[in-house]
């Protein structure tokens, strides 16, 4: 009976420990490595141009929160804007393909070959014809955003089920109210699935916009940085980015739990 015991103890404790790494797992990883990093930085005397070290990012990042603040609110504001303008033009387009599938076959080979180019190429034009400032800030986020929420939805509409469809018909629903009423609720899941993916595209595409034409925007700040060879402010201001998309991404991910019926479907894009 005693030889038992320490197996028992094993029994216990491996629940627990599987209960904290995934709980702090991240985390404790996190510090280690930013341990690591400030260590190597000071024992090979990196220049701080090159490399800063983290208490000294934390230092400017204090410094200089107004600043940093100010232009995070700007990108905020350009990734916010663009993705609900991706988000309602996605949805209306996919509600006219579903209905229209003459349009699906016009329309979709051109989103398709409009995704496989790479959007820094698009940009350059975007601000040619909205011209410097927000406008073009919220079109570069639209076009990046647009392409997952459509595949995704349009998975979604087509996914519902036959027979479903047949007891709709059979009372004479009209293609309005199973849109409303059968599609769409049906296809919940699969749209969150393209919104979180959207969110990272969304920061992306502000990013890109501020790079080629922006006078503020974490984007902004970051190249001023890096031209000015003030490093930690670079990443600074990744860092800001960092924790934006991941806020972002999170609100998405905890909006979806509230309002689907089902969660954790892979998107579609995952798969193309």
């Amino acid at each position: 009976m005693l030889e038992d015991r320490p197996s028992a103890n094993k029994m216990v404790t491996a629940p627990s420990r599987k209960r904290f790494v995934e709980r702090w797992g991240s985390t404790v990883f996190l510090i280690a490595l930013l341990v690591v990093w400030e260590s190597a930085v000071k024992v090979f005397e990196v220049p701080a141009f090159l490399l800063p070290a983290p208490t000294d990012i934390a230092k400017l990042t204090v410094d200089e929160w107004p600043l940093i603040q100010m232009h995070s609110l700007a990108t905020i504001w350009s990734i916010l804007t663009g993705y609900v303008a991706a988000v309602v033009f996605a949805l209306a387009v996919s509600a006219l393909m579903i209905r229209f599938p003459l349009a699906e076959s016009l329309m979709m080979p051109i989103f398709v070959g409009l995704q496989s180019v790479p959007k820094i190429a698009i940009a350059p034009l975007i601000l040619v014809w909205v011209g410097a400032g927000i406008g073009s800030k919220i079109a570069v986020v639209m076009s990046i955003a647009f392409f997952p929420i459509v595949i995704n939805t349009m998975a979604g509409f087509k996914e519902v089920d036959r027979g479903l469809t047949d007891v709709f018909r059979s009372v004479a629903a009209t293609e309005r109210q199973m849109l409303i009423k059968l599609r769409l609720p049906y296809a919940v899941p699969y749209i969150f699935a393209g919104l979180r993916i959207a969110t990272t595209l969304a920061v992306l595409g502000a990013i890109v916009a501020e790079w080629l034409a922006a006078s503020s925007g974490l984007g902004y700040l970051v190249l001023s940085g890096s031209f000015n060879f003030n490093t930690a402010r670079s990443f600074a201001a990744i860092l800001a980015l960092a924790i934006i998309g991941t806020l972002f991404f999170n609100l998405m991910s905890w909006i979806e739990t509230r309002i689907s019926w089902r969660s954790g479907l892979t998107d579609s894009t995952a798969q193309a």
